[in-house]
């Protein structure tokens, strides 16, 4: 007859399903927050002394008598929802954070020695000290759990026990703490955005340092929050501070606004005929962005606001992103949070033993991931819409806009954003209105004068090319302008006051000889020499659109003849010049304007290059 066997777990599980588990600080401190909320804590209290480097967490929760402490903190693997997951609400009614009974080892991943107190309204304090330096020995002698045994806990955890104002709690010591160098600022703000329990029992309340953590934590992301959209049914403490941001998804462009519509999950909406029928479950939450990518970062830390998933209050999925990818460029500027309770469901477990993540083949987390790839890209492309309006950098994947439009959107927003930086701080809001207005008619003429610029250089590049490349090659009359002196009986009278086209108006008048006077009158504001100010490739700089179109008028001093350049857009040269004055004079085109001149000008630029390109 065989002997009788059993199993023995050696203490190395620890390692695995503990120590060398949980490696976020964020999330080791989420576990304690967690058990306090199962407990029915109301308040929990969290005390960093970095100069100690020791952790202290207090909740008034219903604390645990000494058989409890066995048989449920100490037994690894026990869970409060039974064995068959069935039992998913305390006796308050709140919904269990823990599942797996392996939480509770995270606190083994961040200190050197762990101190458990507590009590309950029945049962006097009790509690264990757990060393790290201990286990290990431990593990080094391959003991099994049941030949470790825990001494008692440190004096100072049953002090701090005594501290609580209710007859029932638990309180945590850790010392030797390792923190990552996590600032205070950081953590307050990483347990305000990741624990938002208080949306299911706002009587739950969390102190860090004394102060409760609330969303005004969150204050710099929700300043550098941007544009916000809310899914149906959702209002909070945090959503109530993104009001600014709402409104201007609503206001940058009404007649494009995106909403997000009503969204029901069920498991049909992942493709999964196989999958159990469950009940109807609704995503609520947010998604935001920030002004710019950098403005996700966290006080200063490499940690950035994710898009994150939420059930119960609780993150179970930090940055869901990555396993909806996009390569658009909004990608870079998304936040906000996904709430799906119903994915915590009875007799289902989806979430995987380190308690940071969802089991990716669940039926109801492929719903979500679904249903949000189509919500992002709708939220994606009106993104794109607002951010056009404002002038400010948008997703170039989409044709929304142009190229150059978007290009001389964003020069005319940081050119106004740099002269308004001039302002007095107490005046820039009352030139606010006015520098806006001017943003859009920069970002207009912008691109008006660029394409005159390249219309008008590539004109004279041309003539070079086409052999008009010296003082000797160019007409009679493009000599006379550029070179001759003029004659001094001329009186003024017949001086053109615009840049005329009419050479007859020019001859005579004081035009003549334009590179002698333009340089003397430069030299005489001290422009001369290593202080020049004009930049030139040829002589022909110096002349006019309209002198550069008839160019070929007429026969050069060889009485060779050469063929226009742009016969068309000659006969049009005054509209052209109309409209090419308008810009170079800082004004802006009207909308018939602005059609005429790419009218013209595209034209024009169509005749050059059919010049430069033939035989």
């Amino acid at each position: 007859m065989s002997q009788e066997h059993k199993f023995l777990i050696s203490m190395t599980v620890l390692d695995h399903l503990g120590r060398q588990l949980y490696r976020n600080f964020i999330t080791v401190i989420g576990e304690a927050i967690s058990n306090a909320w199962d407990a029915d804590a109301r308040n929990v209290w969290i005390e960093l002394d970095r100069s100690t480097q020791t952790l202290s967490i207090l909740d008034d929760g219903h604390g645990m008598s000494s058989k409890d402490l066995d048989d449920k903190f100490l037994k690894i693997g026990y869970t409060k929802r039974g064995r068959e997951g069935t039992e998913r609400h305390s006796a308050t009614g709140r919904p269990y954070i823990g599942a797996k009974g392996i939480g509770k080892l995270a606190l083994l991943s961040c200190a050197d020695t762990i101190s458990i107190a507590s009590k309950t309204t029945s049962t006097g304090p009790t509690g264990c000290l757990i060393s790290n330096i201990e286990l290990d020995q431990a593990i080094t002698n391959d003991l099994t759990t049941e030949e470790v045994i825990l001494n008692d806990a440190i004096p100072q955890a049953y002090k701090l026990l005594d501290t609580l104002p209710s007859n029932s709690g638990t309180a945590l010591i850790l010392n030797g703490m390792r923190t990552a160098n996590s600032g205070d600022e950081f953590l307050r703000s990483s347990i305000a955005q990741g624990f938002r329990f208080s949306l299911i029992d706002p009587e739950f309340h969390i102190y860090y340092n004394k102060v409760e953590v609330t969303v005004q934590d969150l204050g710099k992301l929700i300043s550098k929050t941007q544009f916000a959209w809310l899914f149906p049914g959702t209002k909070d403490d945090f959503t109530d501070q993104l009001d600014h941001a709402i409104e201007r998804c609503r206001n940058t462009v009404p007649e494009k606004e995106y909403t997000i519509p009503i969204t029901v999950l069920n498991t049909n909406s992942a493709g999964a005929e196989n999958d159990p029928a469950v009940d109807d479950i609704q995503i609520t939450g947010f998604i935001a962005s920030t002004n710019k990518p950098r403005d996700l970062h966290i006080y200063g830390s490499d940690e950035r606001a994710t898009l994150d998933l939420f059930v119960n209050g609780r993150i179970r999925e930090r940055n869901i992103l990555q396993h909806i990818p996009s390569s658009r460029v909004p990608e870079q500027y998304i936040y906000g949070q996904i709430h799906v309770n119903g994915l915590d469901r009875a007799g289902t477990d989806p979430f995987t033993s380190a308690r940071e993540q969802v089991i990716a083949n669940d039926p109801i987390y492929r719903a979500v991931l679904a249903e949000l790839k189509l919500i992002l890209k709708n939220i994606y492309d009106h993104w794109d819409i607002m951010r056009i309006q404002l002038k400010e950098e948008g997703d170039p994947t989409t044709k929304n806009a142009s190229k150059d439009t978007r290009a001389a959107d964003q020069l005319a927003k940081a050119t106004m954003k740099q002269i308004r930086d001039k302002f007095p701080v107490m005046e820039r809001e009352y030139w606010d209105k006015t520098l806006n207005e001017l943003v859009d008619r920069a970002s207009l003429n912008s691109r008006f004068y660029t394409r005159a610029f390249f219309a008008e250089n590539l004109l004279r590049h041309i003539l070079i090319d086409a052999g008009y490349q010296h003082r000797s090659d160019y007409p009679t009359h493009i000599q006379q302008l550029l070179y001759e002196d003029s004659n001094p009986t001329t009186p003024n009278s017949n001086m053109t006051t615009g840049h005329s086209s009419n050479v007859q108006q020019r001859k005579g008048s004081i035009w003549k000889n334009i590179v002698q006077k333009t340089r003397t009158k430069e030299a005489k504001q001290g422009y001369s020499g290593r202080t020049s100010i004009r930049h030139t490739i040829s002589d022909l700089d110096y002349l006019l659109l309209s002198d550069l179109l008839r160019f070929a008028d007429k026969t050069n001093s060889n009485g060779l003849s050469f063929r226009a350049v742009a016969p068309e857009s000659t006969r049009n040269i005054e509209k052209i010049l109309c409209l090419r004055n308008i810009i170079m004079h800082c004004c802006t085109l009207t909308k018939y304007g602005r059609q005429e001149f790419m009218r013209l000008y595209e034209h024009l630029i169509e005749e050059m290059i059919e010049f430069a390109t033939s035989e």
